[in-house]
């Protein structure tokens, strides 16, 4: 048996390039009355780490992170005093970053960015740890990006929001910025994986739902400003909240890379979230939200690129699944996509959901496919999944227009847009190409002839939108004028369509 001595972990001696660097590091950072740390000092400790190669560079790293020289160098390396004693400039911390980025391991990048989350006086670092994060994302390699995603995914909670008060003149500013830093560097990390999906899917398979809303959240750079100045006039008081939703857009595109199509609109889910809370515009309060428009536009294209890479596999899994299947998910993203007028894009996919993803399917067969599923007691039973999706996606774009707004003709125009936009999808070059084929002219008749029924129906009666949108989605035999599906489909569709628009909460 091993005493508690023997089997302790061995600490590993630096290689001695690295240990030089090590011993340069402390040298310059030693510091008394009569010998301050100088910029000098500074420059020669960073640039004995940034000389050194990839292995040595990561030895040195490890060993300063644990015998506390990394976070004596992070806070010189911030030290903003004048005349010749002060840190480097932000173009110089960015250069250093670069360098670290090119050469360190997810583990020792992780540490370095928690030495500057310690150094940083701002949001605990946050504009040093997203830096950090950047400069990952563009120049480490594919392993190292993965390794500190999982590296830093326990630390993408810690600060739901954190604020600062600059110094100001006549008044006062106090600065919040949400989102964690560690989860905003993460997130930029995800987003640079677009093009490497296996690294992209093992990258945010190492995050845990909470984590990952977490990252999403962090990734849309909300800031909120609040100002009170004073003035002969009197005090004037103002709010103002900015974002920058690129990183999510990225994020979410990485994502769609998936072959997982229960990932995937999981990960659409967590989005539709974000969305959901970014805040209205209020003028009444005195609050303007810059760019709100631009950016949760931004967002729902992020989110198409999710829902657009599967529409029919994602929709299922967003119809069945518990978590989701209420339809806030997709209702809320929907709503973002008639307030921008985005109708065709909900258009294709409302067509792909009738007739496949090819566009050439019997939009009855379509319908009526069954999937076996095994119950708990072993039994199996046949699930209408491509009827139940149907029945999500049009009882969600029924409860976005109902959310925006209860005039009843307002919510027959907007669902008119969409329908409109699938005939203009409809008179496009063929489906499947020029040469179209036989399966794929029925299934463009038959959308055509429900689309057109639809557009009547809401023409006779607009209070009936909703409605309408039946005549489109459920097939109807042309001759007899009768549903052309079964009981069992139907009441499939109907299950879903209920449950959406009883429960969802755009």
């Amino acid at each position: 048996m091993l005493d508690a001595v023997s089997s302790a972990p061995v600490r590993q001696t630096p290689p001695p390039p690295a240990q030089d660097a090590v011993d340069t590091v402390h040298d310059k950072m030693k510091s008394g009355f009569f010998n301050p740390i100088t910029n000098g000092d500074v420059k020669d400790a960073v640039g004995a780490l940034s000389s050194l190669d990839a292995a040595n560079t990561r030895a040195a790293i490890s060993e300063l992170a644990q015998d506390g020289g990394l976070d004596k160098l992070a806070s010189e390396i911030n030290d903003g005093k004048s005349f010749g004693l002060g840190g480097l400039s932000a173009d110089e911390k960015r250069s250093f970053f670069t360098e670290m980025a090119r050469d360190l391991g997810g583990a020792e990048l992780k540490q370095l960015s928690d030495a500057f989350a310690k150094a940083g006086g701002d949001y605990h670092g946050k504009a040093d740890v997203e830096t950090l994060g950047q400069a990952i994302a563009t120049h480490a390699t594919a392993d190292a990006k993965l390794d500190y995603i999982r590296a830093q995914a326990g630390s993408t909670l810690d600060h739901k929001a954190d604020t600062t008060s600059p110094f100001t003149l006549g008044g006062s500013i106090e600065v919040t910025s949400h989102g964690d830093a560690e989860a905003a560097a993460v997130g930029q990390v995800l987003a640079s994986l677009n093009g490497n999906p296996a690294v992209a899917q093992q990258a945010f398979d190492a995050l845990n739902p909470d984590q990952l809303r977490g990252v999403l959240d962090a990734s849309i750079h909300r800031e909120e400003m609040d100002t009170t100045m004073a003035s002969m006039g009197g005090i004037a008081h103002s709010n103002s909240t900015s974002l920058d939703t690129s990183t999510y857009k990225g994020i979410l595109e990485a994502g769609a890379q998936s072959t997982n199509a229960d990932f995937k609109a999981r990960l659409f889910a967590e989005g539709s979230a974000v969305l959901k809370d970014v805040p209205q515009q209020n003028l009444l309060l005195g609050i303007s939200v810059m760019d709100r428009d631009a950016a949760t536009r931004t967002m729902a294209e992020g989110l198409t690129s999710v829902l657009g890479s599967d529409v029919s596999g994602v929709m299922r899994e967003l119809s069945l699944n518990a978590e989701t299947r209420d339809g806030t998910a997709f209702a809320t993203y929907a709503k973002q996509m008639l307030n921008d007028k985005q109708t065709e894009p909900l258009a294709d996919m409302m067509q792909q959901l009738q007739v496949g993803g090819s566009k050439n399917e019997n939009p009855i067969n379509h319908f009526e496919t069954t999937t076996q599923v095994t119950l708990p007691d072993g039994k199996k039973v046949d699930r209408y999944e491509n009827a139940t999706a149907l029945g999500h996606y049009v009882g969600g774009v029924q409860a976005a227009a109902a959310s925006i707004t209860t005039d009843r003709k307002e919510q027959a125009e907007l669902l008119t847009a969409v329908l409109k936009s699938g005939l203009t999808i409809v008179d496009k070059a063929g489906w499947g190409g020029k040469g179209v084929g036989a399966a794929a002219a029925v299934a463009k008749e038959w959308v055509s002839l429900g689309t057109n029924a639809a557009l009547k129906a809401i023409q006779d009666d607009p209070s009936a939108a909703g409605k309408a949108l039946d005549r489109l989605a459920i097939p109807t035999d042309s001759k007899t004028g009768e549903e052309a599906v079964g009981s069992n489909s139907k009441s499939a569709y109907n299950t879903a369509l209920d449950v959406v628009v009883r429960q969802a909460k755009p």
